[in-house]
């Protein structure tokens, strides 16, 4: 069995960066090809499951779950780079909440800010959550890229009140296999694609602390030898030390 990768801890920049805007972006952490054939599994995955997301007013495609899909995807979850990257902001005691997927089609319009951690469990210095968003398709102002408002990490709502007109906001870009690493208290949303083609995005959402619940239970479809071929940090951030069968999967394996 593969032991594992060491996490890398982020440069003094990258520290920095996440301290005072809430993100960073992560430069080719995979290369052109390995970016390309996560996308084209990506789509085959929206073709046989995915479903149309919308959220007031602002839609998308989504695809839910995609580590019983294809095992390539397992092997991100455990990057040194990305993890290594949360782990600074989180500490090491921390679960994959999710992987799924959005995908921004020619047309599709600006999501709205929101934040990932609601206001009762907002709070100062570490969040709860942290998001990875791996460009599978280079991330641009025009192609639906995500967009972040600096600095809203230290807000204590979780979204623009009423009546707020938000003007500063910037849109964080990179290669295809960059990753955006973003304090999950930070106001985000999917940008408008005005572009030609479709923009295809994977949001791991890690969480801290093993008692606190999964966005989609990873156990569901997966199977007995992708678990054996898992690394002991990829069955700790599954819960899955025990094997996929395990009671109670989506609680703390006791």
């Amino acid at each position: 069995m593969n032991p594992g990768r060491e996490p890398v801890a982020p440069s003094a920049q990258a520290r920095f960066e996440l301290d005072a805007y809430g993100y960073t972006v992560l430069e080719r952490v995979v290369d052109d090809d390995t970016a390309a054939a996560l996308a084209a599994s990506l789509s085959a995955a929206d073709d046989a499951i995915g479903t149309d997301y919308v959220h007031q007013d602002a839609y998308a495609r989504h695809v839910m779950n995609l580590l019983s899909w294809d095992e390539r995807f397992v092997a991100l979850i455990d990057d040194p780079v990305v993890l290594g990257t949360v782990e600074a902001i989180l500490g090491p005691a921390v679960i994959l909440g999710s992987i799924n997927a959005r995908i921004v089609r020619p047309g599709d319009p600006d999501q709205p800010f929101h934040s990932d951690i609601p206001p009762q469990l907002r709070k100062p210095g570490a969040p709860v959550m942290v998001q990875a968003v791996w460009m599978l398709d280079g991330f641009t102002p025009d192609n639906g890229a995500t967009r972040i408002v600096p600095g809203s990490h230290r807000a204590p709502e979780a979204e623009p009140p009423p009546g707020v007109v938000v003007p500063h906001w910037v849109t964080p870009t990179g290669p295809a296999g960059s990753v955006l690493v973003f304090n999950g208290q930070c106001w985000h949303g999917g940008g408008a694609n005005h572009g030609d083609a479709i923009r295809r995005a994977l949001f791991a959402h890690y969480r801290v602390s093993p008692w606190m619940r999964f966005q989609c239970d990873p156990h569901d479809g997966f199977t007995d030898d992708v678990w054996a071929r898992l690394n002991p940090r990829q069955r700790s951030l599954l819960r899955m030390e025990q094997g996929v069968g395990q009671p109670n999967s989506a609680d703390y394996a006791r």
